[in-house]
């Protein structure tokens, strides 16, 4: 039950947080579509970036520490994605 209300939390806090990124943004929707950004390690947790931004927009539950040494070795680099969908999916990988 403590992981379903978890993960019902993350997702209403992606979508949140998309629809935010989206609202703010005053360039076409087809914009949208190519803007990157950048998911990485932010104080241990999973965290999502706009490009040359230093303060995540979406900080998620899910901890650095718990990820297999390989997404925690990308996440410490950046893994860089194009598109609102793209970076929602990817935040839901890290949390499967």
């Amino acid at each position: 039950m403590k992981k379903l209300i978890i993960t019902s939390v993350l997702i209403i806090s992606v979508c949140f947080a998309v629809n935010r990124a989206i609202a703010a943004d005053s360039r076409p929707a087809s914009a949208e579509v190519h803007r990157t950004y950048i998911i990485k390690n932010y104080e241990g947790k999973v965290a999502c970036f706009e490009t040359d931004e230093k303060t995540p927009f979406i900080v998620t539950d899910v901890e650095t520490k718990n990820l297999p040494p390989l997404d925690r070795k990308m996440l410490e680099n950046g893994v860089e994605v194009v598109g609102a969908k793209a970076m929602s999916r990817a935040l839901e990988d890290y949390k499967s």
